[in-house]
């Protein structure tokens, strides 16, 4: 019973040190340009400041689940570091989408944070649906 506990009291301090996408998020495509959208981006530590972020969305042959992500990166955009306990709400951005080989892919959205050298994924959303290109 107690190691239930502190398997539990873990995940719920991880949880909350972290960046992270909330709400609902998605993209429209219109001819080669790309708008991705979302709800919040928030840095919800305890202190500090986050890494430069940056919001990219890939096209990948299977549905992405985590770890090392292997596709086309269809577009991509930097935000500034945000400090603990703040936030980007309503956050849309429109640019040029490098379309992947013709095919069907999954989209996935990510959040990258600068970390030690490089960008780091922090979070993602798949999409339900694939696209074709």
């Amino acid at each position: 019973m107690k190691k239930i506990l502190l398997i539990s009291l873990i995940f719920s301090f991880s949880s909350l040190n972290s960046q992270n996408f909330d709400g609902s998020w998605g993209y429209r495509i219109s001819d080669h340009y790309i708008t991705l959208y979302g709800n919040k981006i928030e840095n919800q530590n305890n202190g500090g400041r986050t890494g430069t972020l940056k919001v990219a969305i890939y096209a990948t042959n299977s549905r992405y689940n985590g770890g090392s992500l292997n596709g086309y990166l269809l577009y991509e955009y930097k935000l500034d570091p945000l400090d603990a306990g703040y936030y980007y709400s309503d956050v849309s951005q429109r640019g040029w989408c490098t379309y992947p080989p013709r095919g069907t892919y999954f989209l996935t959205i990510v959040l990258l944070e600068y970390i030690t050298y490089d960008y780091e994924i922090v979070d993602y959303v798949t999409m339900d649906q694939t696209q074709s290109f």
